[in-house]
Parts: C-alpha cells; sequence; structure tokens
C-alpha cells in the first residue's frame, strides 16, 4: 500500500508517465485506464492491446509505473544459456598468428665488399629533398623542386634551409638499385615472368594490379622454384603450442 501512494504522488495524471502524451493518455481512458493506478494494476499485454501503444510502449509504461514481471520461465532460460555462451567464447579464443607465405628468410650469397656497402648504404642513408619553403603553404607539396630564385638560401646552400639534389649522395654503385636484403627486385605479373628469374641473385615483387587468385599461383610457383616474394601475401595460422 505504501508503494502504491508513492506512485500516485509521483504519477498525478497519465500524462507525467514516461511515453505517454496526450494523445496516448486519451487512448487509455477510452480503454478503461481512468488513473496511474489502474495502469500499474493492467498487464502489459493488456496495455499493449490499447490503440496505439503497442508492445514496446506498454513495456516502457510498466516498467516506469511498477509491476513490470519476468516470468520464471524466462530467467530459466537466461540462466541456461549463459554457461554455453561462455563455453563458445572458451572455444574462439584459439591463439592465431599472421605468417607470410613463401620463403621470406632466404637471403642471396654475397661476398665481404658487398655486405659492406649494403651495410655502409644502410647506416648512412640519404637526407629528405623537400622544396623550398614547403611549410609554409598547405598548397605547396613536399617534392623536390630545384630552387631558382637569385636570393634563395636553399640555393645559396645557407645551413638550416634544407639539403639540394646534388652529387655526391647517391648509393655505391655496386650495390644501386639492390633490396635491403641484397636480391635484385623483378617485378612480375604472372607466372610466365618466373621463367627468367635467377633464385640466387633475384627475388621478385608481384605488381599491385595482380589479382588475389593469380597472386597465390605466383607465389606457390615461386616457392617450388625456391624464388623469394619480396611482398607476400599474409595469412592467419593456429599458433601451436
Amino acid at each position: 500500500m505504501a508503494d502504491d501512494e508513492d506512485i500516485d504522488a509521483e504519477y498525478e495524471d497519465l500524462t507525467d508517465i514516461s511515453g505517454v502524451g496526450d494523445a496516448k493518455a486519451e487512448s487509455l481512458r477510452e480503454a478503461g485506464y481512468e488513473a496511474v493506478d489502474d495502469v500499474r494494476r493492467a498487464s502489459q499485454s493488456d496495455l499493449a492491446e490499447v490503440s496505439g501503444v503497442g508492445n514496446a510502449l506498454a513495456a516502457r509504461i510498466k516498467a516506469d509505473v511498477g509491476g513490470l514481471e519476468v516470468s520464471e520461465e524466462a530467467e530459466a532460460e537466461v540462466e541456461e544459456e549463459e554457461p554455453e555462451e561462455a563455453e563458445e567464447d572458451v572455444d574462439e579464443e584459439a591463439e592465431t598468428e599472421l605468417q607470410a607465405r613463401g620463403l621470406t628468410e632466404k637471403t642471396p650469397d654475397l661476398d665481404e665488399e658487398t655486405e659492406r656497402l649494403l651495410t655502409q648504404r644502410k647506416r648512412v642513408g640519404k637526407p629528405q629533398f623537400n622544396r623550398q619553403d614547403y611549410h609554409k603553404k598547405k598548397r605547396t607539396p613536399t617534392s623536390w623542386r630545384k630552387p631558382r630564385g637569385g636570393l634563395s638560401k636553399q640555393r645559396r646552400g645557407h645551413k638550416g634551409k634544407g639539403p639540394k639534389v646534388e652529387a655526391g649522395f647517391r648509393t655505391p654503385e655496386p650495390v644501386r638499385g639492390l633490396h635491403p636484403s641484397g636480391f635484385e627486385e623483378v617485378r612480375v605479373h604472372n607466372t610466365d615472368d618466373l621463367d627468367d628469374v635467377d633464385g640466387d641473385t633475384q627475388a621478385v615483387r608481384i605488381a599491385s594490379k595482380v589479382g588475389a587468385r593469380k597472386r597465390e599461383r605466383i607465389e606457390e610457383q615461386a616457392e617450388d622454384a625456391g624464388i623469394r616474394v619480396l611482398n607476400p601475401t599474409y595469412v592467419e595460422v593456429e599458433v601451436s603450442e
């Protein structure tokens, strides 16, 4: 009885109930629900039959005014389903990792001088050649253009104005154009392009326009021929304990 009095005090009119406006309140009154207490006593299915209310609003009304009940059968179904979901989660949590197809660890047999020059090229590197004043305007790209202004500080070689493209920055000729692994790169578009590739000194890079099915055939044939693919496809595999 105390709860009923609290609800009646909180909701003086049907329009005070969540989701019930003037039109819905009128429909409830026409159906015989004159006060909030009448609504609270009614079942959700009875309220859902009122014109313009429906099951969703009926559940909202019952939750707001009290008296929303969940059947024991529904509660039992929820409790039974929870352990099954937990077991499914355990099965789905198998450890996997991405692995590259093909001979990703293969390296060429290089002489000492070539290895030294490759190490030197990696250590020394090259500066980033940026266009003059690229940082001053958003519309100016970073792509290199030779500075030609008579007073250009970059052209005159002032410190802090950025390096210029000039002689002295090229890599040593014996390793020029080689992949960091030491292989000579060969671009391929189909399996026929693999025929002239020497797997001991050359590695292939599959063209970006090649589709997935043809790429898979190229990777399989390259692995059989002992040729390394520099841009292999990564596949997800289960981690064995």
